[in-house]
């Protein structure tokens, strides 16, 4: 195959995006960011994260976080009910939504510099002056949302939770992030008012402003946000960490025509200096129709429709997954060839021309991003809020160092088997709960012989 030069870095366009983003932190020690748009774009928007989500919950109390974070749109001090505060931000245009996370809260609304005054002010007395009113109201709603994730046996669809409760269990890590019903009902607005007490605060918030002018966004979030009460009683949270030692693999029951797949491999947390090689790493499995798990499992097998991998990472450890939807009669070549894959991988530098191509396309993401808004917002915030880089002319320049090596340094420590848990979502046609672990220990073996 051709070898093809190194890829360019688009670092003029980067750098030059990168200078004009301002940072500061008040007096009440909130993190503001400001990133502009070009003159003549009227997108607007802004995030505000908290530094608190599921692995911060009590078992008691566990979903809290979301709880509140849905209590928060039930009005605010100038808006207080829910119909006022939604038609309030709805008569700006745009969008206002949350999310919460294992370990962020996130909040948001966009729309045009033109209403960016309105915006803002309505946006800090959302977030500072919240009524938490109709508890019972939201946890119904909650309780609706919880079912939709449930079967008809009343037992999660979501693989990442089962995958949880094998790599973290008893934690807060191994609970899903909206709770289950025991805990929910067992919430008071006591609970909610309290863990809104100790959470949000400025010390343990971001704030993040895509367009408009630096002077204009540093003054309108000093006017809104400047008094927000700088006292923490937020405790100190242990890094999250696991004694798990795979392989591990195990069934759940669901009725289905397929099985949801999971293959998870534990690796390195937020902030680690191999995430850049994660990423490339993950791309080169699946990052468009020539990757190899999309090339090899769908083009040339049709084994499946649809083949996935990603990243998830948390502060102390996270988990590189692979995922897919298989039928019976294809899950024995479907492991045999994954992990065919990804001993290739482990064992065989990637070549020049492929490792660019990955490049390339990594660095035209981080291209694409300088005009989207909402990723600008997320990745300021939450680089602010977890301390990781969030210059992107700097992620380009880990990019492009990432050599062969590093690919198959990387691939061969996450791809171990102590590493390994694997779940499979689906009916038992095949005695699955007795053969699921002796399937993924042979098709590895297979694999790394071969």
């Amino acid at each position: 195959m051709q070898q093809h030069p190194s890829v360019p870095l688009p670092l003029t366009h980067l750098e030059k995006t990168d200078s004009q983003w301002t940072e500061w932190v008040m007096e009440n020690r909130l993190r503001c960011l400001h990133i502009p748009l070009p003159k003549d774009d009227p997108r607007f928007q802004v995030t505000l994260l908290v530094g608190t989500g599921s692995r911060y919950e009590p078992k008691e109390i566990s979903g809290i976080s979301h709880l509140l974070e849905h209590m928060m749109f039930r009005g605010c001090a100038k808006y207080p009910s829910f119909s006022d505060l939604s038609e309030a931000f709805e008569r700006l245009g745009g969008e206002w939504n949350a999310a919460t996370g294992h370990e962020y809260t996130e909040f948001y609304f966009n729309g045009t510099t033109a209403k960016i005054d309105a915006a803002i002010e309505l946006f800090a007395d959302f977030i500072l002056r919240p009524a938490l009113t109709d508890l019972d109201t939201e946890r119904r709603i909650v309780l609706r949302e919880l079912e939709g994730e449930l079967n008809e046996n009343g037992v999660s669809t979501d693989p990442d939770f089962h995958i949880s409760t094998k790599i973290w269990p008893d934690t807060p890590m191994s609970m899903p992030i909206i709770g289950c019903p025991e805990t929910l009902n067992h919430i008071t607005i006591k609970d909610i008012k309290d863990w809104f007490y100790q959470w949000y605060t400025p010390d343990n918030a971001v704030v993040c402003a895509v367009g408009g002018s630096s002077q204009d966004i540093k003054t309108l979030l000093q006017k809104n946000f400047g008094e927000w009460s700088a006292k923490s009683s937020k405790k100190l949270i242990a890094p999250v960490s696991s004694k798990f030692k795979g392989p591990c693999a195990f069934w759940i029951e669901n009725s289905d025509n397929e099985y949801q797949i999971q293959i998870s491999f534990i690796c390195e947390g937020t902030g680690s200096q191999k995430t850049a090689a994660y990423e490339l790493l993950s791309r080169i499995l699946s990052d468009g129709f020539s990757s190899r798990l999309t090339r090899r499992i769908r083009e040339e097998l049709g084994l499946v429709y649809d083949i996935g991998s990603d990243l998830h990472q948390y502060e102390g450890m996270g988990l590189f997954n692979i995922t897919a939807s298989v039928i019976g009669e294809n899950l024995k070549p479907f492991f045999k060839e994954v992990f065919a894959v990804l001993s290739h991988l482990s064992t065989s530098d990637i070549s020049h021309d492929e490792l660019d191509k990955h490049k390339h396309r990594a660095l035209i993401d981080l291209d694409i991003t300088t005009s989207e808004p909402s990723a600008l917002a997320w990745r300021g915030s939450w680089s602010a809020l977890s301390k990781t880089d969030a210059k992107l002319s700097a992620w380009a320049k880990k990019y492009s160092h990432i050599s062969s090596v590093d690919i198959l340094l990387a691939a061969r420590e996450i791809f171990s088997p102590k590493n390994l848990c694997v779940t499979a979502l689906g009916p038992n046609d095949h005695d699955l709960d007795k053969e699921l672990d002796l399937l993924i220990k042979t098709s590895w073996q297979q694999a790394w012989s071969t």
